[in-house]
C-alpha cells in the first residue's frame, strides 16, 4: 500500500514552516503561537522542503545564549554564534512521498526514531505530515 493510496484515511498532523533566514527568537515566538507541533519544518524561498528543527534543540540553542554556564563549553560556540533556523536545523531529512510503500516509510520512521514525518511533492513541498501510529495501525489491518 501506497502513501498517497492512504492520505485521506489518516490525520493530517499540525506542523509549522518556517524559513532557514528567520532568526531564532522570531522563531520561537512563531512556535509558542501554533500549538500542538513537535517540531519546525524549515523551507526556502519556493516553499521547499530544506530541515527540520526540534522544539528542544530549539530551546537548547536559545538557553545557551542566554544561560551560558548550562552549557559544555565544547558546545558553546556553535550555540552563541547561530541566529538563524538554517544555522542549527538538521539538514539530513527523513520524508516520504505519494508513491513510498507504507511498510518501507515506516521501517524508516522506526531506525530514526522519529514519530511524524512529512509527505512531500514532486517539488520537495510538504503535503502534510503523518503520524507513526496512523501508519502503523494501516500496516496491521
Amino acid at each position: 500500500m501506497k502513501i498517497g493510496e492512504v492520505m485521506g484515511k489518516v490525520a493530517n498532523l499540525p506542523y509549522l514552516t518556517i524559513s532557514g533566514q528567520c532568526s531564532l527568537e522570531k522563531t520561537l515566538e512563531k512556535v509558542t503561537r501554533t500549538p500542538q507541533i513537535r517540531g519546525i519544518y524549515v523551507i526556502n524561498e519556493q516553499g521547499q522542503l530544506q530541515g527540520y528543527l526540534s522544539l528542544g534543540v530549539l530551546i537548547r540553542n536559545i538557553m545557551a545564549a542566554k544561560h551560558k554556564h548550562y552549557f559544555h563549553v565544547r558546545s558553546l560556540l556553535a550555540r552563541i554564534t547561530s541566529n538563524k533556523l538554517a544555522d542549527i536545523m538538521e539538514k539530513h531529512l527523513i520524508y516520504a512521498t505519494k508513491e513510498d510503500d507504507i511498510e518501507k516509510v515506516l521501517d524508516r520512521m522506526v531506525s530514526r526514531n522519529i514519530k511524524e514525518i512529512p509527505v512531500v511533492d514532486e517539488k520537495q513541498r510538504i503535503i502534510t505530515v503523518i503520524g507513526i501510529l496512523d501508519l502503523w495501525k494501516l500496516l496491521e489491518k
